[in-house]
């Protein structure tokens, strides 16, 4: 497995923990980052998004798709902004950029190891 492969690899491993977490112990994970306990199964919904997006992620690493290798560099950095908006505009706590943070450092793990190989 060469570098970029596992870099998305593994990226597809913390997306499936994360959304494992979310599905299965919402209160925990998003107290966490300092949110209330859910009132409703809509965090829960997006970890069954999260889980199947990791699914992606590790199917593309075995297959080595580079089209979504670059693809999710571009998603990880929005994802990124994204969060970064929602602290802006008073929709999330602070504590929630940890999770930009952890996309960008993925991505420009993949993206490193595109331009490096």
């Amino acid at each position: 497995m060469n570098s970029t492969t596992l870099s998305v690899f593994v990226w597809g491993i913390y997306v499936i923990l994360s959304g494992f977490m979310l599905l299965v112990f919402p209160r925990a994970t998003l107290s966490l980052f300092g949110h209330e306990a859910p009132k409703d199964h809509w965090v829960r919904v997006v970890g069954i998004l999260a889980l199947s997006l990791g699914y992606f992620y590790i199917v593309a690493a075995q297959n080595e798709l580079e089209s979504l290798y670059w693809a999710s560099i571009f998603a990880r950095f929005a994802g990124f902004l994204g969060f970064a908006a929602l602290v802006v505009f008073k929709k999330a706590k602070p504590k929630i950029i940890l999770f930009g943070i952890i996309d960008v450092l993925g991505a420009l793990w993949t993206l490193f190891t595109l331009i490096f190989k």
